[in-house]
């Protein structure tokens, strides 16, 4: 139910989604409030999975919390597509990407036995489900960090149930929509290697998120990406470097190469991580439940100044009243890929 929230601030304006800090007229306890647009069906569809994969996976500690959703048909929203608003708590510590750009140097191996088993948890929570979710989007931008210092797992808009198996019978144009589909799916330096080129037969699924979580163990390590101009040759091979004689993070190295390799196949499983991250930890003793004290961008109803408050519709062209054309968004069992709709006609709001 929305009467009681009004908007703030705009936090990441992107394509035909944003995000604003919240705030409960009753409580003033400050939520986030994901604002989406869809211009056709198949947007309509991928945004219901989204809802209703953050709904399943609602309650687990690194996954970012749920509460609410409802959508406002296309008939009544004023610029004729369907808007949905799903209501999730605020991380107030921010992306950890603004942990690590504001470090002249890389985390101390321990917080990064920390990050990356929190990480991890998320992802084995994801893949522990039936049929397995694969998060298709795991990067350094969408791990948060909440008011306890926890990392948080966010963006579910390009999560999915569906696998692949592509094979000798597959036409180049079956491999051409699937490859493209990957395009819109997943983030280009992040991608694996089954999904950069179908025509190795590499099953996609669950091994493409451990590649991803390869990519971002090597950052937490290095404060920068191993494949940072998202080559396709060198993400085919696995073509990239651990700095020559490094000791620091050398306990890590087994489990970067563990992720990075070619065959999915051969790669580790998020419970192989877990295991190794735990015996890691027992080693140097780490207490991987300890609150992480890093400083980010904090994220609250300070972050830009909020818009004047009346009785009409707020600068974002949402009224801060609920309305009756607000609904409960029903499930549905439709599995869809993302959309990739084209820039919006009108501004994003401030």
């Amino acid at each position: 139910i929305f009467l009681l929230w009004i908007m703030l601030s705009a936090l990441i304006p992107g394509g035909f989604a944003f995000v604003f800090v919240a705030q409960a007229c009753d409580t003033g306890k400050e939520y986030a409030l994901k604002r989406l647009m869809a211009a056709d069906e198949e947007a309509n569809k991928a945004i219901i999975q989204e809802v209703n994969i953050l709904k399943q996976l609602a309650g687990h500690p690194h996954i970012i919390q749920f509460l609410s959703a409802a959508f406002i048909d296309k008939t009544r929203s004023g610029h004729g597509m369907a808007e949905y608003l799903l209501l999730t708590e605020l991380c107030v510590g921010g992306s950890l990407v603004d942990v690590l750009t504001s470090r002249t140097t890389p985390l101390p191996p321990d917080i990064v036995c920390r990050v990356f088993w929190q990480t991890c948890q998320a992802v084995k929570h994801m893949h522990n489900q039936s049929p397995p979710i694969v998060h298709r989007d795991l990067k350094i931008e969408n791990l948060l960090l909440d008011t306890e210092g926890k990392i948080k797992l966010c963006d579910f808009g390009s999560a999915t149930t569906q696998t692949y198996q592509p094979n000798n019978s597959w036409t180049a144009q079956q491999r051409a929509m699937l490859e493209d589909q990957m395009n819109r799916c997943t983030t280009p330096m992040y991608r694996a290697p089954e999904m950069v080129d179908t025509w190795n037969n590499y099953p996609i699924g669950c091994p493409s998120d451990v590649w991803a979580l390869g990519c971002l163990l090597y950052m937490l390590c290095y404060n920068k990406h191993p494949f940072e101009d998202s080559a396709k040759l060198r993400i085919l091979n696995a073509n990239y470097t651990i700095p020559s004689g490094d000791t620091k993070y050398s306990d890590y190295h087994p489990l970067i190469r563990g992720c990075l390799q070619v065959n999915p196949e051969q790669r580790l499983t998020v419970s192989d991580l877990l295991e190794r991250l735990a015996a890691i930890a027992e080693t140097r003793g780490i207490n991987l439940r300890e609150p992480l004290a890093l400083e980010g961008k904090r994220i609250d109803s300070s972050t830009r100044p909020a818009p004047a408050m009346n009785n009409g519709p707020t600068n974002n062209g949402m009224d801060r009243t609920s309305s009756p054309s607000a609904h409960q968004i029903p499930p549905s069992p439709h599995k869809v890929p993302p959309p990739h709709p084209p820039p919006p006609s009108r501004p994003p709001p401030v």
